[in-house]
């Protein structure tokens, strides 16, 4: 049974070392060089640079690629669209210790840089107006190999028969929409949090204009999930920040 929003805290790992933190090493560089899921043939047989050109002009299509995700997925050729974004238009760029800076999708467009709820959120801007059967997710990915974690954000897709899928980012590759089974071999995912993709527009219209109310104001109706959790409540902040300021810049586009 799928939950929109989850709390499932795993207090073993607040000792474990964060990569993500402390260096500009993503989720794609320890897990997707030369793995991940390729569920066709390569269009190219060379992988193509990791800079590109701001009208992203030299980023062939894998016809293969879009065929499978439309096959798959519900709404596939926007997906396809919105995962060859993340792959391979933007850089994984971690931020300084101690900051925790979202980026709009606007912003994430601009730079061509971010780090993973950086694409997360670009990902979904792509596909925030259609019925997409999928989760954000907020939590901690276990390195079973050598028991370290970081910190992480993903994107969590379903495809037509609810099969669940990760979507990663910057891999520059084919490869980063990953069945969820092919994953427990050489890690583990730990959600701290999960806001659903139908939900997410919600969230940000209904509750987050007034979230300086207090939480145990009954008004909420996701209190009872974020009750006294200090986790959430920051999520929720940012949340609003970023959107908050996500709104005025579509607004400006406008004139």
């Amino acid at each position: 049974m799928k939950y929109v929003l989850m709390v499932a805290v795993s207090l073993s790992l607040s000792c474990m070392y964060c990569f993500e933190s402390c260096a500009d090493v993503s989720y794609a560089d320890l897990f997707l060089a030369g793995k991940g899921y390729k569920p066709v043939e390569d269009a190219w047989p060379i992988k193509p640079l990791i800079t590109y050109p701001t009208d992203g002009s030299t980023i062939p299509d894998n016809q293969l690629y879009r065929e499978w995700c439309v096959k798959t997925f519900k709404n596939g050729e926007q997906i396809y669209e919105a995962y060859k974004e993340i792959a391979f238009e933007i850089n994984y760029r971690a931020e300084p210790a101690k900051t925790d800076y979202w980026q709009t999708p606007v912003e994430t467009r601009k730079y061509k840089q971010g780090d993973c709820e950086d694409s997360v959120f670009l990902f979904f801007s792509k596909l925030s107006g259609l019925d997409i059967d999928g989760d954000i997710v907020w939590g901690w990915v276990v390195d079973k190999e050598n028991s370290t974690a970081f910190a992480h954000v993903w994107y969590q897709l379903f495809d037509k028969r609810g099969r669940p899928y990760i979507v990663e980012g910057f891999s520059k590759e084919w490869n980063g929409i990953i069945p969820v089974e092919m994953l427990t071999e050489g890690e583990r995912r730990v959600p701290t949090f999960v806001l659903s993709h139908k939900q997410v527009n919600r969230v940000v219209d209904e509750i987050l204009p007034g979230f300086d109310e207090s939480f145990e104001d009954d008004q909420f109706p996701w209190t009872v999930y974020m009750n006294n959790s200090t986790v959430i409540k920051e999520i929720f902040q940012k949340l609003q920040v970023m959107f908050a300021r996500y709104q005025g810049q579509l607004n400006q586009s406008l004139y």
